[in-house]
């Protein structure tokens, strides 16, 4: 199994879920209603946040507009999007469980793929995970990348350097077959202190 990431806090996980989800989708339902990654992402970011802003009623403007409605959205949306685009087979499924602990969210996306794509996506995550300034890279890859933003990896450095996450991947092979794994830990009261 290889990892890549910049988990620095996985002790804080370790207490029992409020709140689990899991959900199970085949890429070839998202990549021909592409619109269903958005709406399914806005659901969780609106469902989850009744977690964290327990007094704001669903139907008024604040959660609406809330950060962490669509900052959850954002995140969820930009791991569901590269597991749709990167499954080799469309009607293997994507996994997706979704943890509330306490005042952290958590989010496992695992999808299969074949030996190009997880090459390309590791190349990517090396650069990313071993970068000292993420704005720099998010804005060297802007403009190398115009003509093909969807291998860039533009999507994961937005969510690492403006989001209060950490974020693993790892990778495990099984013959010709890779299962890629997205754990993100999003920290709804910001980063915690070290």
């Amino acid at each position: 199994m290889r990892k890549y990431g910049n988990f620095k806090s996985k002790n804080s996980i370790n207490r029992e879920p409020e709140s689990k989800i899991q959900i199970h989708l085949k890429p070839l339902d998202l990549m021909r209603y592409w619109r269903r990654i958005g709406i399914l992402s806005d659901f969780i970011g609106y469902f989850y946040g009744f977690s964290f802003l327990p007094n704001v009623p669903s139907e008024s403007m604040d959660m609406k507009n809330s950060d962490i409605v669509n900052s959850i959205s954002t995140v969820f949306n930009e791991l569901l999007e590269n597991a749709a685009k990167y499954s080799y087979d469309k009607k293997a499924d994507i996994e997706i469980s979704l943890i509330h602990r306490g005042k952290t969210f958590e989010i496992f996306v695992s999808n299969k793929t074949n030996e190009s794509n997880v090459t390309a996506y590791e190349e990517s995550l090396k650069e990313i995970f071993s970068t000292d300034n993420l704005e720099s890279l998010y804005i060297e890859k802007l403009e190398t990348n115009e003509n093909d933003p969807h291998r860039s990896g533009i999507g994961l450095i937005m969510v690492l350097k403006d989001y209060p996450v950490e974020m693993e991947v790892s990778f495990e092979s099984e013959g010709e077959v890779t299962t890629i794994t997205s754990h993100v830990i999003y920290f709804t009261d910001g980063f915690p202190q070290s």
